[in-house]
């Protein structure tokens, strides 16, 4: 049976690049409406929300080399620039839903 409400949470596997490589980081998102994802878009272009508040609302988990914080997604936003804004467009990609091919 089709179910209408999705899940809580879903696994992605999203692809950084910069810096010469790419990297793979494997997270579990929470699933947030549509609306909730605008809200929090827009907390974040008007300064009400930091992109590591941002990215803190989105991931429950991640696969990385350091424990998920706001002070890790700092040093990464330091470490890699622009890999908060991938991690934020990757949870749009992998919200999306497509119809497979049959």
């Amino acid at each position: 049976m089709f179910k209408i409400k999705a899940p809580e949470t879903f696994a992605a596997s999203l692809t950084i690049r910069g810096q010469g490589r790419e990297q793979k980081l494997d997270v579990v998102f929470n699933h947030l409406s549509r609306k909730a994802y605008s809200e929090l878009l827009e907390a974040v272009s008007d300064g009400k929300k930091t992109i590591e508040d941002s990215v803190l609302m989105l991931l429950k988990s991640w696969k990385a080399d350091a424990e998920l914080s706001k002070e890790t997604l700092a040093e990464l936003d330091d470490q890699q620039p622009g890999a908060l804004w991938a991690i934020v467009h990757g949870y749009s990609d992998a919200l999306r839903v497509e119809r497979k091919g049959n």
